[in-house]
Protein backbone atom coordinates (compact mmCIF):
# COMPACT_ATOMS: atom_id res chain seq x y z
CA UNK A 1 0.00 0.00 0.00
CA UNK A 2 1.31 3.36 -0.83
CA UNK A 3 0.92 6.37 1.48
CA UNK A 4 0.49 9.46 -0.91
CA UNK A 5 -0.89 12.28 0.66
CA UNK A 6 -4.27 11.86 -0.51
CA UNK A 7 -4.58 8.92 1.56
CA UNK A 8 -3.00 10.58 4.13
CA UNK A 9 -5.43 12.97 4.16
CA UNK A 10 -8.44 11.58 3.73
CA UNK A 11 -7.27 9.27 6.80
CA UNK A 12 -6.20 12.61 9.35
CA UNK A 13 -9.74 13.93 8.11
CA UNK A 14 -11.35 10.37 9.25
CA UNK A 15 -9.76 10.42 12.72
CA UNK A 16 -10.76 13.63 13.54
CA UNK A 17 -14.45 13.48 12.55
CA UNK A 18 -14.39 9.87 13.85
CA UNK A 19 -13.21 11.92 17.00
CA UNK A 20 -15.49 15.08 16.61
CA UNK A 21 -18.50 12.56 16.97
CA UNK A 22 -17.30 10.80 19.70
CA UNK A 23 -16.47 13.24 22.54
CA UNK A 24 -19.37 15.79 22.07
CA UNK A 25 -21.88 12.83 22.23
CA UNK A 26 -20.41 11.77 25.34
CA UNK A 27 -19.88 14.71 26.78
CA UNK A 28 -23.44 15.42 26.55
CA UNK A 29 -24.63 11.98 28.56
CA UNK A 30 -21.83 12.72 30.75
CA UNK A 31 -23.27 16.12 31.79
CA UNK A 32 -26.61 14.83 32.14
CA UNK A 33 -25.13 11.74 34.70
CA UNK A 34 -22.96 14.86 36.55
CA UNK A 35 -26.47 16.59 37.05
CA UNK A 36 -28.20 13.70 37.90
CA UNK A 37 -25.05 13.51 40.90
CA UNK A 38 -24.83 16.53 41.57
CA UNK A 39 -28.92 16.71 42.51
CA UNK A 40 -28.69 13.57 44.44
CA UNK A 41 -26.10 14.74 46.65
CA UNK A 42 -27.93 18.25 46.82
CA UNK A 43 -31.40 16.25 48.37
CA UNK A 44 -29.65 13.29 49.96
CA UNK A 45 -26.69 15.02 51.69
CA UNK A 46 -24.28 12.03 50.88
CA UNK A 47 -20.88 12.91 50.17
CA UNK A 48 -20.53 9.74 47.83
CA UNK A 49 -22.43 11.30 45.17
CA UNK A 50 -20.11 14.58 45.77
CA UNK A 51 -17.04 12.62 45.73
CA UNK A 52 -18.47 10.30 42.27
CA UNK A 53 -19.26 13.60 40.59
CA UNK A 54 -15.90 14.88 41.06
CA UNK A 55 -13.91 12.14 39.60
CA UNK A 56 -16.44 12.47 36.47
CA UNK A 57 -16.61 16.10 36.22
CA UNK A 58 -12.56 15.47 35.39
CA UNK A 59 -12.72 13.09 32.61
CA UNK A 60 -15.71 15.46 31.28
CA UNK A 61 -13.25 18.40 30.81
CA UNK A 62 -10.93 16.35 29.18
CA UNK A 63 -13.65 15.17 27.09
CA UNK A 64 -15.06 18.68 26.42
CA UNK A 65 -11.57 20.25 25.76
CA UNK A 66 -10.87 17.52 23.13
CA UNK A 67 -13.97 18.10 21.37
CA UNK A 68 -13.66 21.20 20.80
CA UNK A 69 -9.82 21.01 19.45
CA UNK A 70 -10.87 18.67 17.35
CA UNK A 71 -13.90 20.95 16.13
CA UNK A 72 -11.68 23.38 15.53
CA UNK A 73 -9.34 21.62 13.53
CA UNK A 74 -12.66 20.49 11.12
CA UNK A 75 -12.69 23.96 9.20
CA UNK A 76 -9.46 23.90 7.76
CA UNK A 77 -9.63 20.54 6.93
CA UNK A 78 -12.48 21.06 4.77
CA UNK A 79 -10.53 24.17 3.29
CA UNK A 80 -7.07 22.57 2.90
CA UNK A 81 -8.41 19.23 1.44
CA UNK A 82 -11.67 20.05 -0.39
CA UNK A 83 -11.35 23.68 -1.07
CA UNK A 84 -12.60 23.10 -4.68
CA UNK A 85 -15.84 21.70 -3.61
CA UNK A 86 -16.14 25.34 -1.88
CA UNK A 87 -16.42 26.90 -5.05
CA UNK A 88 -19.07 29.43 -5.74
CA UNK A 89 -20.97 28.43 -1.89
CA UNK A 90 -22.75 31.20 -0.76
CA UNK A 91 -22.49 31.06 2.66
CA UNK A 92 -19.39 29.24 3.92
CA UNK A 93 -19.14 31.15 7.11
CA UNK A 94 -21.26 28.57 9.20
CA UNK A 95 -18.98 26.23 8.98
CA UNK A 96 -16.46 28.09 10.81
CA UNK A 97 -18.56 29.49 13.43
CA UNK A 98 -19.61 25.87 14.88
CA UNK A 99 -15.94 25.35 15.25
CA UNK A 100 -14.94 28.79 17.00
Amino acid sequence: MELDPLLLSRLQFVWVIGWHILLPAFTVGLASYIAFLEGMHFFTGQEIYFRISGFWIKIFSVAFGMGVVSGIVMPFQFGTNWSRYSVGLRHPVPATIKAS
